[in-house]
């Protein structure tokens, strides 16, 4: 999984060739929301951390193992998501939202492509955001 805290780490996953050109831009596009709603000194640099947020990005590298417990022991299966949705991107792309508050601190966005989770994964994503479909078992 990708971490997403700052300008760096939102400009390396933006030169990655790893995701679509659609997944990119809204992911900037979520960065920058987060940013102009929370960052209010020009001064200092914008980090998501300072201000109790967090974006992770599911990798497709990865096996899905970084989703089932995160750095700070979160047990994504076990967990109840402060909300899941499905969203739709262009080029018929679709795209898992969740956030998380695994402590009163925190809130852990995690942004995952439709199809690209082992089963488990995908069934609770599928489950949480409340669209189950024939196609989805």
């Amino acid at each position: 999984m990708q971490t997403i805290t700052s300008e760096e780490h939102i400009g390396k996953l933006l030169e990655s060739d790893q995701y679509p050109a659609a997944v990119k831009g809204y992911l900037r596009t979520e960065y920058e929301s987060l940013q102009t709603a929370l960052h209010h000194d020009e001064e200092q640099p914008y980090l998501m951390e300072a201000h109790g947020y967090i974006m992770a990005v599911f990798e497709f590298k990865d096996g899905n193992e970084s989703l089932l417990a995160s750095s700070n022991g979160l047990d994504l299966l076990n967990s109840t998501p402060e909300y899941v949705e499905l969203v739709e991107l262009p080029d018929g792309i679709r795209m898992y939202r969740a956030c998380l508050m695994p402590d009163n601190e925190c809130f852990l966005l995690i942004y995952a492509l439709r199809g690209a989770l082992r089963p488990e994964l995908e069934q609770w994503f599928t489950e949480q955001s409340g669209c189950l479909a024939k196609e989805d078992f």
